[in-house]
């Protein structure tokens, strides 16, 4: 299991690597649709991970966490595709016809805002489970880092509840979406 774990995530990584270098590229010829099922792809390959590290730091606490994980890379791959649909008809409808932009901001704000928000709070869920695991299992380097990860989860939610009001807070308009950190 470790083994297919390993070499799936180093397509995961692979595919990460070939997203950034080629990414001003495809969005140049907008390709994004392209890009998005890609990121899909990559999160699929990445899905096995939670349950190799929870087997790996053989952690109670990461049994938990192993939930976030999983739950955070099944939403990231839902979203990817179904905004990869949206993407392609969006551009191949829009050559043929006019269609107001306007939907077409509102499809993109269903498919990603709040679902891509909750999604990268449960991943910082499962960081503060792994960190909880590396500390049990002495790598200290690993639980600081894992740790800090987790204090996203100030920036998720400040975004998520500030894309969820209706009536803004000053506060929370502070923090802007930043696609790097999804």
């Amino acid at each position: 299991m470790l083994l297919s774990t390993v070499i799936l995530g180093w397509i995961g990584v692979f595919l990460f690597l070939l997203i950034a270098l080629t990414f001003n590229k495809l969005a140049n010829h907008n390709e994004l649709g392209f890009l998005h099922i890609l990121m899909a792809v990559m999160y699929v390959m990445w899905l096995p991970v939670p349950i190799a590290m929870t087997h790996l730091l053989n952690s109670e606490a990461l049994q938990v966490g192993m939930i976030f994980g999983i739950l955070y890379l099944s939403m990231m791959i839902i979203t990817m595709a179904f905004q990869t649909g949206h993407i392609v008809h969006i551009e191949k409808e829009l050559n043929k016809s006019t269609i107001q932009e306007e939907r077409s901001d509102h499809m993109m704000a269903t498919l990603s805002g709040p679902f891509e928000l909750l999604a990268n709070i449960l991943k910082c869920m499962w960081a503060l489970f792994l960190s909880i695991a590396f500390w049990e299992t002495d790598n200290f380097i690993w639980a600081i880092i894992m740790a800090l990860f987790f204090l996203l989860i100030i920036y998720f939610l400040s975004i998520l509840v500030d894309t969820s009001l209706l009536k803004r807070i000053k506060f929370f308009g502070r923090f802007h979406p930043n696609p790097y950190l999804f």
